[in-house]
């Protein structure tokens, strides 16, 4: 709905996720120049358009109609009014700027001066790397590893000077619990004392280039100084490693890799601005993804959300929780079955009527007791015949 009013107003928005939007605004509104704009600008180039705040405020408003509480106890919108990061710390509005990946992959920030100051940052996709870097940003409540990686990330877009953090050499790591006996033995030919049941193990992520099974596992070490160098085990076969020279066909993923890719994400749900597939170097403003169902198939809500923070060695690698409709298969094969066989020897074979058996044979709703006194008669039958 929210989108409805903001594009009925001619803006448009930066991202927008579950329960947030991103408005596209200035305190005067205006164009803004952008690749697959709907609007020109004076010079002709593709622009889309930035909503003024009051008008912002205006749709916030309008949304105080749905509001299904007792106003005098939960006042105003169902929306909330603009966010603080829009405020100074005088309180006054002052303009925020936005860079998007993809839809879940964004950072807000401010330009008071020659450096863009984050002031909200996107964790996803990084979340489930253990920290190369102790310590939480005060002012835009990050991780400071993940501050720093934005802010590297930023300087290359803005065209600034760009100085790589200092962990970005280190290896990727993800923190493994240890929550299964083979787990917790194959760890303890490492080091009898730190595996224990529930204790944490490290993982770092690897790029497997021999096709052989290599899932390592270390001692929980919180110092990233010791990542390198520590040894670590191979679960599947037994065989300790180290990263520094790895001895298996796999290469290790420094956080420098990490940051690479993460700025080069298509965004797979929209359509790049030329109507084409989104690849990693589309920019403009997207559009939607037209589907076209042909048929359906039964999964899970999402896949499991375990692979992103890995808390598991079972859940280094995504999967997708698949369902069969086995019962409809069942029901459709016996329907099969029923009008192959005679109806005479069904009606004496089970007992049920005429009625009944015809209506299963077309596929119709019968007692679910009915469709099993059918099943049984049709495997003795189908014996009978064998014996014959």
């Amino acid at each position: 709905m929210l989108e409805k009013v903001v594009s009925n107003e001619g803006g448009t928005y930066l991202m927008c996720d579950t329960d947030s939007m991103a408005i596209v605004a200035s305190e005067h509104g205006g164009l803004i120049t952008c690749k697959g704009g709907p609007h020109r600008t004076a010079d002709g180039a593709e622009a889309i358009k930035a909503l003024p705040w009051k008008e912002v405020r205006r749709i916030v408003a309008a949304f105080q109609n749905l509001n299904p509480y007792d106003r005098k106890i939960v006042p105003g919108s169902i929306l909330n009014t603009v966010e603080e990061i829009n405020y100074d710390a005088t309180g006054k509005q002052r303009q925020v700027y936005g860079y998007g990946i993809s839809a879940k992959r964004y950072a807000l920030y401010t330009c008071n001066g020659s450096k863009p100051q984050i002031v909200k940052a996107s964790e996803h996709g990084l979340g489930l790397y253990y920290r190369p870097k102790e310590g939480r940003d005060s002012a835009s409540d990050l991780p400071v590893w993940i501050k720093e990686g934005w802010e590297w990330i930023l300087a290359r877009a803005l065209g600034l000077p760009c100085v790589e953090p200092d962990w970005f050499h280190l290896p990727v790591m993800r923190r493994i619990a240890i929550s299964t006996p083979h787990v917790m033995a194959a760890l303890r030919r490492l080091s009898r004392d730190q595996a224990r049941p529930y204790n944490f193990a490290v993982s770092p992520v690897l790029v497997n280039l021999s096709g052989s099974a290599i899932t390592l596992l270390g001692p929980f070490e919180k110092d990233p100084s010791g990542w390198a160098k520590m040894a670590y085990i191979n679960i599947h076969d037994g065989s300790t490693h180290t990263l520094e020279p790895l001895t298996l066909l796999a290469l290790a993923l420094t956080f420098e890799m990490v940051f690479a890719q993460y700025i080069r994400h298509p965004e797979s749900k929209s359509l790049a601005p030329d109507g084409t597939p989104c690849r990693a170097d589309t920019c403009g403003l997207l559009k939607r993804y037209p589907v076209r169902a042909s048929g359906f198939h039964l999964i899970g809500k999402e896949t499991e959300r375990g692979w992103e923070q890995a808390e598991d060695v079972s859940t280094l690698l995504p999967s997708l929780v698949q369902y069969s409709d086995k019962s409809s298969d069942v029901v459709k094969t016996l329907r099969e079955v029923l009008k192959q066989t005679s109806l005479s020897k069904l009606q004496k074979r089970t007992g049920l009527s005429k009625n009944t058996i015809l209506r299963a044979r077309r596929g119709r709703r019968v007692k679910r007791r009915s469709l099993q006194v059918l099943s049984k008669a049709i495997v003795a039958l189908s014996g009978a015949a064998h014996e014959v």
